[in-house]
């Protein structure tokens, strides 16, 4: 016999049949089961009539014909009425594709008692793809707003349990058309139950391998189901003959029907006639094509009214006249039937009734399934109807008129229209043509960042030059900054790298920073939160860090309510440790000001060991000013410019525009600004020249000098001549001397 099993989700074999509930017993080894404890382990995810839950699995190749689940509803229920849903299911866009595969309506009672284990069975076995992924979702939406008991919770367990499959909700579940357009919630859970499946989808009591095998039953795609199984059910066929005469022994009556398909059972042939049939030796005889002639109205009846008889023709019979998908029937008189009674208007009229062999819904006497194994008519949404049929029928939509129902074609908003022919008609903007409407680059996992919130995605605003990107990282520079992502130690909102790349900022040392900020001193700055309360306070992390040689000035620039009075301070927060906190004792209103307070160089440097320092301000927890926070921290002191041209002094001695001939980290000129001596007016300090040997300050060391060393030779107390500043004139000096001897400079 055929085996009927049951498909879990962790697609175990089962190999010891008695530990399995009764509803298994007889059935053969191999089938599929799950297992059945902590069924009455559940979560209450809602009402129903608001939600519609649904399970997804992978299909094992065999027909489904139903599911078994468990459930709790309200005892005050008396009247629960349920649908289950079979659908394909999208597991990129999280939800159920159509149309329905099928679906049963099932009706439960509940008298004070609240789990039921329920099976709900299919009219038509779906075969289950192997491998194809489907859904099954149990609902009360059709019914929702007519009982008043439509609390149902059911049994589910922990995603873990189960190898396949995830629970899903649909929160808007009472309405039916966002079944299979909405995209639905991964709850996390698995629901209770199992899938009902059978190697026999005909149902025929014999395995469908079998019948395969044995060549009883067609299989094109060699799958091991049979094809008219896969098929939609086959449509119910009726052939109309008008009356017709007249009809006797001398005058016959032959209808003709084109386009026949062969029964799948025996035929119903219905017979009306208004002839001379009043003596039981007259009577009609019928003939399907060049079969046998069967007698019908033989009773005697009343002549010139209308008769009715219904007789059977067998399948193989039917199926044997039909000659190049056409059938002939003939109607004549036995020998003493006159034609020309009733006035010469005796009349016949027939009707032939049963079921076509196999389903042809495009009409080109060719199986509907036959024309997708042979490619004639494509299912691009495998429900095993030819696409064009299910557009000729309504069952799938095709906005664009290219053939192709709507729901095969990507569809990445939901809407149920095709996402390119919404680009082409102009209905959704593409702006980075990438063939998805720009709403769809800007979802979860989409891959564009609409980091500015104008809906457009941010590569597309950069090339339309709507939003610049100066460093070409990808990100807009407002966004980057705000994000603090790049440095704008200027503050005049552009990365620094721009400012230096364009060359309105310069950065002679080459550090990445414009000198007018190391000038400045090296700032690192959050983004501005706005507004600033206590449930938006400002959490920023700074990267990139560097350790630092001196103490670390963190400055808090704010507008917020900070009366202290009843304890409403602004915290500051660095690396989770609270560092500053204060209030202005302000009664009644908002404080705008600017706090600063000093880190010492060595708690800084320990914070920002990994690169990384994160800053959080908090705002009082009562008030709401609806402000602003920013902090600002000084990670470096302001380098040197003591000439204030905006160049670092480091630079001005690199390029040679002045010198530190003294090394005493001030440049020559602010020296000679602040005091210095320079008689000769060469820029240079007169001491440095002194120090270097050229004593007569001619600008080069030579035998002046040394002849101007030697007259003082031995003295002490002169201010020229004791370079090394011993305090006597001797053999030092003339090394010094004779160290820089003939340079200049």
């Amino acid at each position: 016999m055929a085996r009927l099993g049951w498909l879990g989700w962790r697609g175990y074999v089962v190999a010891a049949m008695s530990s399995l509930s009764p509803l298994f017993a007889g059935a053969a080894l191999g089938d599929i089961g799950t297992s059945m404890e902590n069924w009455g382990a559940y979560g209450n995810w809602g009402y129903c009539y608001t939600a519609t839950f649904g399970q997804t699995f992978v299909g094992n190749g065999e027909a489904c014909s139903g599911f078994r689940f468990r459930f709790s509803s309200e005892s005050c229920c008396s009247y629960v009425p349920f649908r289950a849903v079979l659908c394909r299911w999208d597991s990129v866009n999280r939800r159920a594709i159509g149309p329905v595969l099928a679906q049963s309506d099932s009706t439960y009672s509940n008298y004070g008692c609240c789990w039921f284990d329920k099976e709900v069975t299919f009219a038509n076995r779906v075969p289950l793809a192997s491998g194809e992924s489907y859904v099954v979702f149990f609902t009360v939406s059709p019914w929702w707003n007519q009982y008043g008991c439509r609390n149902v919770e059911f049994a589910v367990r922990p995603d873990s349990d189960y190898a396949q499959g995830t629970m899903y909700l649909l929160s808007n579940g009472s309405d039916q058309s966002q079944w299979t357009t909405s995209s639905w919630g991964n709850v996390g859970y698995d629901l209770n139950f199992t899938v009902r499946t059978t190697n026999d989808c005909d149902g025929n009591g014999i395995p469908d391998p079998d019948e395969i095998a044995a060549g009883a039953a067609p299989d094109c795609n060699a799958n091991g189901l049979s094809d008219l199984c896969e098929g939609l059910a086959p449509g119910a066929q009726t052939f109309v003959g008008d009356p017709q005469g007249p009809v006797g022994s001398t005058a016959s009556v032959t209808y003709e029907f084109d386009r026949v398909l062969p029964a799948q059972g025996d035929v119903t042939l219905r017979v009306e006639a208004s002839a001379d049939l009043s003596a039981t030796h007259e009577f009609l005889l019928v003939t399907v094509g060049n079969g046998v002639a069967r007698a019908v109205f033989t009773g005697a009846e009343s002549d010139c009214s209308w008769l009715e008889q219904t007789i059977t023709i067998p399948r193989d019979e039917f199926n044997a006249a039909i000659v190049k998908d056409s059938v002939a029937v003939s109607i004549s008189g036995s020998p003493t039937v006159d034609a020309a009674a009733c006035g010469g208007k005796s009349q016949v009229s027939i009707q032939l009734d049963y079921t076509e062999a196999y389903r042809d819904c495009n009409d080109n006497l060719v199986g509907d399934f036959q024309d997708i194994c042979d490619g004639t008519s494509i299912d691009c949404n495998a429900n095993r109807n030819p696409d064009e049929c299910d557009i000729a029928s309504g069952a799938s939509a095709d906005v664009d008129g290219d053939g192709t129902p709507d729901e095969c074609q990507p569809d990445c908003n939901g809407d149920a229209r095709p996402d390119a022919f919404q680009i082409f008609i102009g209905e959704e903007p593409d702006c980075n043509a990438n063939g998805k409407p720009d709403e769809c680059d800007l979802y979860t996992g989409g891959g564009s960042v609409d980091c500015n919130a104008n809906g457009v995605p941010d590569e597309c605003d950069i090339a339309a030059g709507t939003s610049p990107d100066c460093d070409l990282d990808g990100k807009i520079d407002s966004c980057a900054l705000a994000q603090g992502l790049v440095p704008d130690c200027n503050s005049n909102g552009v990365p620094d790298s721009c400012d230096i790349a364009s060359g309105f900022a310069q950065d002679c040392d080459a550090d990445g920073n414009p000198d007018s900020c190391n000038i400045a001193g090296l700032w690192l700055s959050t983004p501005t939160q706005q507004p600033f309360t206590n449930s938006s306070p400002l959490q920023h992390t700074l990267s990139g860090l560097q350790p630092v040689d001196e103490d670390v000035t963190v400055e808090l620039h704010y507008y917020a309510f900070t009366y202290g009075y009843y304890g409403q301070y602004v915290r500051v927060y660095l690396d989770g440790g609270e560092y500053y906190s204060f209030s202005d004792n302000y009664w009644g209103g908002c404080t705008q000001s600017t706090r600063s307070f000093n880190v010492a160089r060595n708690t800084w440097n320990a914070m920002a060991a990994d690169g990384q320092v994160q800053v959080l301000a908090t705002h009082p927890s009562w008030s709401n000013c609806g402000g602003y926070a920013r902090v600002r921290i000084r990670t470096a002191a302001p380098s040197p410019d003591c000439n204030s041209n905006g160049i670092l002094d480091d630079c001005d001695i690199e390029s040679g525009f002045d010198h530190d001939c003294n090394a005493n980290g001030t440049l020559d000129g602010c020296d000679i600004a602040n005091g210095a001596e320079d008689d000769n007016k060469n820029g240079y300090p007169d001491p440095c020249e002194l120090d270097r040997g050229d004593l007569n300050m001619d600008g080069i060391v030579g035998g002046q000098d040394l002849a101007i060393l030697l007259s003082y030779w031995g003295g002490t107390g002169y201010t020229i001549g004791d370079m090394n500043h011993d305090g006597v004139i001797d053999g030092a000096d003339l090394s010094i001397m004779l160290s820089n001897w003939g340079q200049s400079l």
